[in-house]
């Protein structure tokens, strides 16, 4: 989701250069799975969601680049190193070129050559698999929007592209399974909690082998440069990717680092303004993805409050679509998740029988929010 000053310099480049069709939707349907009626979350302030293809972003991004007198677009160049200020390169295979420039600006990805120049660290850890496959000809239980469909042992979020085409992406634990057995695995357990318009065609490509896979790593964004080098984007960090929110900070990083050439202010900035966001991606990774007792508890309570609360869905997008920069709304969606769960079990569930079971209920559920109290990097094994 972008704010509408960006969508409008979107809606601006597609007019003068070649056109990106963007089909809007209201929001998200999400269908919890089991019993549980599906429930809507519509974008805030009424406005609209868009998807397109990457390969359709990266042309229209080129030509708007290519365009702006201030700008000198290579295309087919390949930096093989970063000295002081200036750029080593080559291009379509052939010799190494050198261009000195004042500010060196990473927005190479989580393998970013710039970040390797001036900062060591180690390889940011895996915490899950995402599938992706692009389905021909399908339905949509409610065309419009993007699907999120909840199960054991993780969510996939389903949204059409074009007329014929619908992608579907599988967020799946690490397991120790070999390729085949993992097709295998996804087709049985993920394929029953889909519509059948999806699951049938779903099996199809699994079995064609037509999947693209990718890691998912965490790295908490706490570095964003120092002195004539700066980062943004994936360079910086990356979240669990089931909040879809890695361009919009990253065009935010942009923005913010356009603004200023303190890259120590910029940083700082940028950190206070992405820390809830990094929180609520763990603790959404983990609120679909983890088996425990208490997580299934705070899931459940998590759709009834949605269902129940047009405030709550309303402060949820918000967090999704990171227009919420401070701690407070994530922490009282938190609250108030928790305290309907404890409230659920005090009165219908397994509180009702001993006073060592209410506190141990209460136990279990103060663990989980010292958990998000914590820094977002760590799993909820430990």
């Amino acid at each position: 989701m972008d704010p509408p000053r960006r969508r409008r310099s979107a809606a601006q480049a597609r007019g003068r250069h070649a056109r990106v069709p963007l089909p809007p939707g209201p929001g998200f349907r999400r269908a919890p799975g089991g019993q549980q009626p599906a429930d809507h979350a519509r974008c805030p302030r009424g406005e609209r969601a868009a998807t397109v293809r990457h390969c359709e972003l990266v042309a229209t991004l080129r030509a708007v680049a290519a365009a702006h007198p201030a700008i000198t677009l290579t295309l087919g160049a390949r930096v093989t190193s970063v000295r002081h200020t200036t750029v080593v390169y080559t291009r379509e295979g052939g010799p190494e070129r050198h261009v000195r420039v004042r500010r060196i600006i990473g927005g190479d990805g989580q393998s970013s050559i710039v970040r390797r120049t001036i900062h060591s660290a180690g390889p940011a850890p895996t915490v899950s698999r995402t599938a992706s496959v692009l389905l021909h000809g399908p339905a949509l239980p409610e065309e419009g929007y993007g699907h999120v469909f909840a199960g054991d042992p993780g969510a996939v979020l389903a949204y059409r592209l074009d007329d014929d085409t619908v992608r579907v992406t599988i967020d799946i634990p690490l397991s120790p399974l070999r390729s085949t057995d993992l097709r295998s695995y996804v087709q049985r357990v993920y394929s029953r909690f889909l519509p059948g318009t999806l699951a049938g065609p779903l099996s199809t490509a699994l079995e064609r082998k037509t999947v693209q896979w990718a890691a998912n790593r965490v790295r908490l964004r706490t570095f964003h440069g120092r002195g004539p080098y700066a980062l943004v984007g994936d360079a910086v960090g990356t979240c669990h990717p089931l909040t879809a929110s890695g361009l919009t900070i990253g065009l935010r990083d942009a923005e913010c680092l356009a603004r200023t050439e303190d890259v120590a202010a910029h940083g700082r900035r940028r950190r206070a303004a992405v820390r809830a966001h990094e929180h609520l991606a763990a603790a959404m990774h983990r609120i679909f993805c983890d088996p425990g007792r208490t997580t299934g508890d705070l899931r459940r309570s998590m759709y009834a409050v949605l269902r129940a609360s047009g405030i709550e869905r309303e402060r949820m997008m918000r967090l999704l679509c990171a227009e919420e920069l401070g701690p407070l709304p994530l922490t009282g969606a938190v609250l108030h998740v928790a305290g309907h769960a404890l409230r659920e079990q005090l009165v219908t569930g397994r509180c009702r029988t001993t006073w060592c079971t209410s506190v141990r209920a209460c136990g279990d559920y103060l663990s989980w929010l010292r958990w998000m109290s914590r820094s977002p990097g760590h799993g909820w094994g430990g």
